[in-house]
């Protein structure tokens, strides 16, 4: 009859066993240590005045009839973000992001690109008008998609919106509020 086998694992098993235990658990520590010594180090960068921009130096393409510096001051100011960035900052990205999204002018916010040491650039799509509605004795514009555009904005050579138009909402870059004029705006959008 041949030996029953035992339900005990061999010595030499159990050595492997332990080795490699033993083995994982230094691996995870120095990955742990690698790990915590970076967060450390860029910890210490943050405060580093090197890689600190202002806000005005932030590269952008700018709305028609405005300078660079007004529009990137407006974009700090409806944003609440501060003079001083840091590219190192990890939520940086985000916050330009939803920054520059707040501005009257921006449809759309396509890329953020943040670059150490001090490199910043933002890449925009902004509200094109497209159709002239009336107000009073005046003229006020609106997007392709029916965005009440800024008092600046040219109403000079865009189609006049015919019929009446519930009056504008109290800020720029909302929706107008009417469905008639957003439709037509709409309209203006697929025409060649």
């Amino acid at each position: 009859m041949p030996p029953k086998p035992s339900a005990e694992p061999s010595p030499s098993s159990q050595n492997r066993l332990v080795q490699s235990l033993l083995l994982l658990s230094v691996v995870g520590l120095f990955l742990a240590g690698v790990i915590w010594a970076g967060r450390w180090g860029l910890d210490q960068l943050r405060g580093n005045p090197r890689y600190d921009i202002t806000f005005g130096e932030i590269e952008c393409e700018t709305p028609v009839g405005m300078t660079k510096q007004d529009f990137l001051e407006e974009v700090q100011f409806v944003a609440h973000l501060p003079e001083k960035l840091n590219v190192l900052d990890e939520g940086l990205t985000k916050k330009l992001r939803d920054g520059f999204a707040k501005h009257r002018w921006v449809a759309q916010v396509d890329a953020v690109d943040v670059t150490p040491p001090k490199h910043v650039a933002v890449k925009l799509r902004f509200r094109v008008p497209v159709l002239a509605v009336k107000v009073g004795d005046g003229l006020r514009a609106v997007d392709s998609n029916g965005v009440l555009l800024h008092t600046d904005a040219p109403t000079q050579g865009l189609p006049v919106f015919e019929g009446a138009a519930k009056p504008p909402p109290a800020r720029a870059g909302v929706p107008w509020g009417d469905p008639k004029v957003e439709a037509a705006a709409r309209r203006l959008k697929k025409s060649p």
